[in-house]
């Protein structure tokens, strides 16, 4: 059968609408479900499949949605306020990851400027899969998805250097060729970005608000999608990468007044084509590729995951953040991604690269995508249990914090607020409006110390550790306020909490509705979605202002939470 463009995105969708399905009636990242279905329909695997070249030219603008999304999250301000742990962290994991790589060629017998090169391609992560992950357990905001991307974005900028120095590593040009194409680069690189900090001054901010100013919905994304393509294809031309150019104009746009509008603008298309995206990775997978080079493909690999993550979390730790936060940014950045599959087809064009090296590469990278979101699940866990071996649990719960509380004391300690992010923050601070003598937990130094100059008694530590808890006194408080960002962490915590004290009122937060039952199962007294109060409260909002009685609105409201919280809630 003829394949066309549309039949074959077709094919990809479906597949990845079925792959999305099952892995979430499986409760999995929908990531991994879309990785899968790749791998089905990729040319690789009998049965039906879809032509990777057509799902390719569509995938690529889910990249740039994707990455121009991450951009526009993304604030330099965010990045300034972590660039203590950001930069330091980034640019030692990057060092260290980039020697380990040329190691493991050199181990590999690969030529030193192939070992460089790999050395380059698994120091980067794939921030694509890091931002799918912490947007689908609801943990941006938190310490360790701050430190994630933080790092993340030292990965990204770091690429200029590396596509910078791909010529002097190219076996068939001479030193002064290498050095001329290298100036050009650079030149090219300079040209890019300082094109892009003008028009962040003046042309961005003046188009979108004169397109702002016609009225036109249609118009305004057109808009948007115009920005993001063609900072990527100019990036693309200057040899940049497609995907750090739209990342740079998400940046670009997330100083702006319109970088909320134009998120909410650019999410549907950015989840519809990121979903053909994952599903034209998956397609590149080629099963023989990996049982032909197993050996080759498992020393990649275990460089990437264990060697990698080990030097991410030791990185980030000597940074100055908990056990906690290094653990969890640790698993969840080792795997690679876009940025290194630009670097490995740049690689091969200039000769630095062999195809069946850059075979093992992209079979590496895969295998680490697809165990990626079970890596990051099992973070939590492993954290937990590796925080009660005796000579890491003063290492891990180490802190530049000091406690605020010398010894437990039940003076005063009505209430234990565990989490002082911005929900665990309003609790806080409405608790001190009414004298309510309480006690915050939280292992982000920054959090600790907006706390402490809050006035507020505050518990470095990790709330899911007994030593912490006891260190809060949770065994003679009469409530506590779980606000963390994790929802495993939430129901671990909250198991904790009813043993430590059978008769204490917990009142939990979750962002998912698949995460009421199991933290309601845990022993939370009171669970509360957030999504789900604010859609409530819009419907109050509404039904009071469309004339309803109050007592009518009640009732109905009162239903919604009964079938909410003690139904079967939906995964939203």
């Amino acid at each position: 059968m003829e394949h066309t463009f549309l039949l074959n995105v077709g094919v990809a969708l479906v597949a990845g609408l079925v792959g999305g399905l099952a892995a979430r009636l499986l409760r999995l990242p929908v990531l991994l479900g879309y990785l899968a279905a790749g791998v089905v329909v990729g040319p690789h695997t009998p049965g039906v499949f879809a032509h990777p070249d057509s799902v390719q030219a569509v995938a690529n603008l889910g990249v740039a949605l994707l990455m121009f999304a991450v951009g526009v999250q993304f604030s330099l301000h965010e990045l300034v306020a972590i660039r203590g742990v950001a930069v330091p962290a980034g640019v030692a994991q990057i060092a260290l990851t980039a020697a380990l790589g040329l190691g493991i060629g050199h181990l590999l017998g690969w030529p030193l400027h192939g070992s460089v090169v790999l050395g380059f391609i698994i120091a980067l992560s794939s921030t694509a899969v890091m931002m799918r992950l912490l947007e689908e357990r609801g943990e941006l905001g938190s310490a360790h998805g701050s430190a994630m991307l933080g790092i993340a974005v030292v990965q990204d900028l770091s690429v200029v250097a590396m596509v910078a120095l791909l010529p002097l590593l190219s076996p068939t040009s001479g030193p002064d060729a290498g050095f001329r194409s290298l100036a050009v680069t650079l030149g090219r690189t300079a040209l890019f970005l300082a094109g892009t900090l003008l028009l962040s001054l003046r042309g961005v901010p003046y188009l979108l608000h004169r397109v702002a100013m016609l009225g036109s919905r249609e118009l305004f994304l057109i808009a948007v999608v115009v920005i993001c393509l063609g900072a990527a294809i100019l990036a693309e031309m200057a040899g940049l990468g497609l995907p750090l150019g739209a990342f740079i104009a998400g940046l670009v746009i997330s100083e702006s007044d319109y970088a909320e509008d134009v998120l909410s603008q650019v999410r549907p298309l950015r989840d519809v084509f990121a979903s053909l995206f994952f599903v034209s990775v998956g397609m590149l997978l080629n099963p023989a590729v990996v049982s032909r080079h197993a050996t080759e493909v498992a020393l990649v690999v275990g460089a990437i995951v264990i060697g990698k993550g080990l030097i991410t979390a030791a990185a980030t730790m000597a940074a100055g953040t908990h056990g906690r936060t290094a653990i969890l940014s640790g698993m969840g950045m080792a795997q690679i991604g876009e940025f290194s599959f630009v670097l490995a087809g740049m690689a091969v064009a200039r000769g630095i690269l062999e195809t069946q090296q850059a075979s093992v590469i992209l079979a590496s990278a895969l295998v680490t995508i697809l165990v990626s979101p079970l890596l990051f699940h099992v973070a939590g866990p492993t954290y937990a249990g590796l925080s009660r071996v005796g000579p890491l649990k003063g290492l891990l719960n180490r802190g530049g914090a000091v406690l605020a509380l010398d010894e437990p004391t039940c003076v005063g300690g009505r209430v234990v607020v565990l989490g002082y992010g911005r929900v665990g923050r309003s609790v806080s601070t409405a608790l001190c409006r009414k004298q309510v003598a309480h006690v915050v937990v939280d292992y982000d130094g920054r959090a600790v110390d907006a706390a402490r100059r809050a006035g507020v008694p505050v518990v470095y530590g990790d709330a899911s550790s007994d030593l912490v808890l006891r260190k809060a006194a949770v065994d003679c408080a009469e409530v506590a306020v779980v606000a963390l960002p994790e929802a495993d962490t939430t129901a671990m915590t909250v198991r904790l909490l009813k043993r430590l004290n059978p008769t204490l009122t917990v009142v939990a937060r979750v962002h998912r509705g698949i995460d009421v039952v199991e933290v309601r199962a845990a022993g939370a007294d009171v669970v509360v979605q957030a999504e789900f109060e604010a859609a409530v409260e819009m419907v109050r909002q509404g039904f009071e202002r469309l004339g309803f009685a109050h007592t009518e609105v009640d009732a109905y409201l009162d239903d919604l939470r009964e079938s909410r919280y003690r139904g079967a809630p939906d995964p939203l």
